[in-house]
């Protein structure tokens, strides 16, 4: 009795130390760090009484979890009390947690009338390494001359 007492101890030892080694190689998925619009080109303007509607292009610069660049594609509405809504598409290239590939975001946000900005990037698809990705973002900054700067914080799994 004693003998199969302390095989399955040690087999249960086993199993906790592998189970164990697996979830540590497992990426935790908490993405942070800062971005930076580089620059932005304003394709068109459209207004009415209520609202200015912007359609635009953004290269946007990552450092952190993310590290490289991306094109955003979007439309900006500016209502008449200063404070705006957007939505968009954007294409990241470089790697996140050093995996090369690229992303693809939707992206929502809003801004408040002193250009404070909340987006939210949520990953739609990916290549290469990046692939199997899924999650959200948070940004949160401020809009400067050529466009959003400011941090991230988030999700970012495997599926």
């Amino acid at each position: 009795m004693k003998k199969i007492f302390i095989s399955a101890a040690v087999a249960l030892l086993l199993v906790i130390v592998i189970t164990g080694i697996g979830l540590a190689a497992l990426p935790r998925g908490e993405a942070s760090g800062s971005f930076s619009t580089t620059s932005t080109t304003i394709h068109s303007v459209m207004d009415d009484k209520f609202n200015e509607v912007t359609d635009l292009s953004s290269t946007v610069t990552y450092t952190g979890t993310l590290e490289g660049t991306s094109t955003l594609d979007g439309t900006l509405t500016v209502h008449r009390d200063g404070s705006g809504d957007f939505r968009g598409i954007e294409t990241f290239t470089g790697t996140v947690n050093g995996m090369p590939g690229t992303l693809s975001f939707n992206v929502t946000g809003s801004s408040d009338l002193y250009q404070a900005i909340h987006l939210t990037n949520t990953i739609t698809s990916g290549t290469a390494a990046l692939a199997s990705l899924h999650g959200e973002l948070s940004k949160t900054g401020m809009i400067k001359d050529s466009g959003p700067v400011g941090t991230y914080a988030g999700q970012v799994n495997h599926e």
